[in-house]
């Protein structure tokens, strides 16, 4: 057995590099993570698991969780289907020490954990590949939270320890399972049940329209504050967003809003920036209204899992005056005026409507 020291001050990128061509050869390594250390072992090689379950002393009924690199790979490999509570946790608490279990066919569900520890994620972006990565210890025992710990727990029985120092927490990831509803906390580890709670209680609304410049930041502000007045409690619960499918990032709103919003409801929107939508940003969100029918169905082709709960705000306006709300970029004063009034007697009806 052989032990290399690898911190953010001593880097070596070539110790980086022989972990990682070990574990692609099948063998066990051990890595530091900022829970606790990990045995780490290639998940697509079978004389590698069968060797981490021997090591572990582990029922062979009992399966690992994985660790990737990075919450971009887990999401397109494994959590496609995750609720927007789901979504928010990993925004939350990924890279770090959460490990979420959630549906997988045919084997039926899978853990999923983005370490947050600078060596450890170095090493699964070299592998390019998810591995294993149980505790450093015999089921039952104590989990090893430094290199020392390992050496003394295994011996000569694994093939590298990649020394990183002491571990940040010494304490084990939470586990959630996510196929429980709402949820169910196997193992409260780092993360506590009330920061999870938390996430949970809070849901997300977003705000769509093209640029995110004129009609989403104006719906946005408003929500929040009619919120505010009718229903104060309420604003604890929602988390209020928008963007734009074709957002110039950063861009403000218009002389003609910002004059509107400040005149009308005393709000100043100069400091409001356009921001571009993103996957996450609706794969993450309770409720999403669009502007008009053509971004509606943008989001629908870009997230088929997002069609019920995505709606053009109009729903929220009398029957016949139900033609969308029209982007006012480039009209004059008084069509941004109407543009307005149509926004803010849509957030009327869906403040009653939450």
């Amino acid at each position: 057995m052989e032990k290399l020291a690898v911190n953010e001050k001593n880097f070596k990128k070539s110790n980086i590099e022989k972990a990682a061509n070990m574990l692609s050869q099948g063998k066990i390594v051990a890595i530091p993570t900022e829970t606790v250390y990990g045995l780490a072992a290639r998940a697509d090689k079978k004389t590698a698991v069968d060797k981490l379950y021997s090591l572990k002393g582990r029922a062979l009924d009992k399966p690992f969780s994985i660790a990737l690199a990075d919450s971009g790979q887990a999401v397109s490999q494994y959590f496609l289907t995750l609720n927007p509570f789901g979504y928010r946790l990993i925004e939350k608490f990924w890279p770090g020490p959460l490990t979420v279990i959630y549906y997988r066919r045919p084997e039926g569900k899978i853990g999923v954990r983005i370490p947050a520890n600078f060596v450890a994620r170095n090493i699964l972006k070299q592998l390019k590949t998810a591995v294993y990565l149980p505790s450093a210890n015999r089921s039952g025992e104590k989990e090893a939270v430094s290199a020392d710990e390992v050496e003394e727990a295994f011996k000569e029985k694994i093939d590298l320890i990649i020394d990183g120092g002491q571990s940040r927490y010494k304490k084990s990831s939470t586990v959630i399972d996510l196929t429980y509803k709402p949820f169910k906390i196997l193992r409260e580890g780092v993360v506590s049940e009330r920061q999870i709670a938390s996430i949970f209680i809070r849901r997300r609304i977003l705000f769509v329209c093209t640029g995110n410049s004129c009609r989403s930041p104006v719906a946005e502000y408003l929500l929040r504050r009619y919120l505010g007045k009718e229903k104060k409690a309420f604003l604890q619960r929602y988390e209020i967003i928008s963007a734009g499918i074709a957002a110039s990032e950063r861009m403000q709103p218009p002389e003609y809003i910002q004059k509107i919003m400040k005149s009308q409801e005393g709000l100043d929107i100069a400091g409001f920036k356009a921001n571009q939508l993103t996957k996450q940003m609706v794969f993450s969100s309770d409720y999403i209204f669009t502007m008009e029918d053509s971004q509606k169905e943008y989001i629908i082709k870009q997230v088929p899992s997002a069609r019920a709960r995505v709606f053009n705000l109009n729903k929220f306006l009398p029957f016949g005056q139900r033609k969308g709300i029209p982007d006012p970029a480039g009209k004059d004063f008084t069509f941004f005026e109407t543009v307005y009034n149509r926004i803010k007697e849509s957030i009327v009806e869906l403040v009653d409507w939450l």
